[in-house]
């Protein structure tokens, strides 16, 4: 864990000179705002900040007297950061106090210079030597949310989408929709350009291309939910229309401008060649999930040298934690990477998935508030299945789990067991009673509403959801995130795995 730890640090923002000490962040807050604390998360390497909101490191800031002061050692030159301030429903405050710590926006900070941030019910300023940085960066937010609204109005003047909605209408929409994106992304190029007197052109392209990336995986990510949840007729008119106007379009994030030390752009790319190969199967009639080493033959065909690393180490962290990684993938990837410390890491995840530890000993209640062990389950083989309520992939693998479940109905020697990290046990309780994510079969945990703060989930170093883990009868991890049973391939090879467990 030592080892990972020390490696994750030489891992962030794609090369960024690395080491740098300090940084001091000085705050004042109108006392009126009644704010006593708040909430910093940063990332100090891409791994972390791949899932900001759930790694990183965190830090309670007491706020006395209006002020505050948040010190960090050991930092990168440039890391990511956000502010998480209490909820004010307040009507005299400003819109920049719930952009700035309340709809999640991602800073990006550099260290060994000073920030001075206020905070008052007229609005968010910055002060010190990365003002100018942080004031684009804070008009970029902006920007996002008045995207957001604009977004949110065109969608309720379609209407929802139903089984009579007409592929005219869904062309409409959809053009609107993609106008709405394209004009925000020529909007933030101008914004940024405004800013070039002030800022160096390293910070300029890492802010603007931070921006064209969270922006278009946002826009694409919402058109993959409508193909997920919407009647048949639409996902075809999604997906076509989806495949006629996306496939080969960037939208003003031209990978030849863009100087490699943004971490949301490689991410939007990666994401793109999952989502590119995932609409034209569903244009084909085939609901088929791309998996990472698919995609990766994708982006080795559009990306090559420094950006094909980024992109290809994106894929791998955003797909990684949530599909079983192949052998054969992963030491393809590892003769493909050219950035050591990227194919070290690599190197290092085939090594962890190959060597068996002891799984975690638990000590569980269950939906009778009965308190179940490791000792419970001894002898047998196990499938770890980690869930929370509202988790839309956690809700299908509940689905594609019955056939699996049915080839081992009648052996008593295996147990499928059902952790939830829902915060409150009502809402897990809810989620039982409905048998949405589960069945009277399963063996049903809770994390006694600790989510992913309990020792389980850091354990074994869940990102994502749904995670599943193969337990052997011997109490060891077979393997983390095996074949997920959504197509038959994956069903037989999950079957074959806890079927030669059983054998052992």
């Amino acid at each position: 864990m030592l080892k990972f730890k020390i490696l994750f640090v030489l891992f962030f923002a794609f090369g960024t000179a690395l080491f740098a000490q300090k940084l001091t962040i000085n705050g004042q807050i109108d006392r009126q705002l009644k704010v006593d604390s708040l909430l910093f998360r940063y990332a100090t390497n891409f791994v972390d900040q791949e899932n900001l909101y759930g790694k990183g490191e965190e830090v309670m800031v007491k706020v006395k007297h209006g002020r505050f002061q948040i010190q960090l050692d050991s930092l990168p030159a440039t890391f990511y950061a956000f502010f998480r301030l209490p909820k004010n429903y307040s009507k005299d405050i400003s819109e920049d106090y719930r952009i700035l710590g309340n709809i999640g926006n991602i800073l990006s900070l550099k260290a060994d210079i000073p920030v001075g941030l206020q905070l008052s019910q007229a609005g968010v300023t910055f002060s010190g030597g990365q003002k100018s940085s942080l004031d684009c960066q804070l008009e970029l937010f902006r920007l996002k949310k008045k995207l957001s609204d604009r977004l949110i109005a065109l969608k309720n003047s379609f209407g929802s989408f139903d089984k009579k909605t007409t592929e005219k209408q869904i062309n409409e929409y959809l053009s609107a929709y993609r106008s709405m994106n394209l004009n925000a992304c020529l909007e933030a190029k101008r914004l940024v350009a405004s800013y070039a007197q002030v800022l160096d052109t390293m910070t300029a392209n890492t802010v603007y291309y931070d921006f064209i990336g969270s922006t278009k995986w946002n826009e694409i990510n919402r058109i993959n939910w409508w193909v997920d949840f919407s009647p048949d007729n639409v996902r075809t008119y999604v997906a076509k229309y989806y495949n006629q106007y996306y496939t080969d379009e960037l939208s003003y994030g031209d990978p030849k401008s863009y100087r490699g030390e943004s971490n949301e752009y490689p991410r939007f790319l990666a994401y793109k060649a999952f989502t590119d190969l995932f609409q034209s199967m569903t244009l084909l009639g085939r609901r088929i999930i791309p998996n990472v080493a698919l995609a990766d033959l994708l982006i080795s065909e559009r990306y090559k040298g420094n950006l094909y690393d980024q992109v290809a180490f994106s894929s791998l962290l955003m797909r990684g934690t949530k599909e079983y990684l192949d052998d054969m993938y992963l030491t393809s990837l590892i003769g493909n990477l050219k950035n050591e410390d990227f194919r070290q890491y690599v190197i290092d995840l085939r090594q962890k998935r190959t060597t068996r530890k002891k799984s975690f000993q638990f000590k569980l209640e269950d939906e009778n508030r009965k308190m179940v062990t490791n000792a419970d389950l001894k002898g047998k083989v196990v499938l770890l299945d980690f869930w929370f309520t509202g988790c839309r992939g956690c809700l299908a693998l509940h689905k594609n789990m019955e056939p699996v479940k049915e080839h081992f109905k009648n052996n008593p020697n295996f147990k499928y067991v059902s952790i939830s990290i829902d915060k409150k046990r009502e809402n897990w309780l809810n989620s039982l009673q409905k048998g949405e994510y589960t069945d009277k079969t399963d063996v049903k945990l809770w994390t006694g509403g600790q989510n992913d703060k309990h020792p389980i989930i850091r354990y074994y170093e869940i990102g994502s959801y749904p995670t599943m883990i193969l337990i052997s009868k011997n109490d060891d991890v077979v393997v983390m995130n095996p074949p997920n049973p959504q197509t038959e391939r994956n069903r037989n090879a999950l079957i074959k795995m806890i079927s030669d467990s059983l054998n052992e």
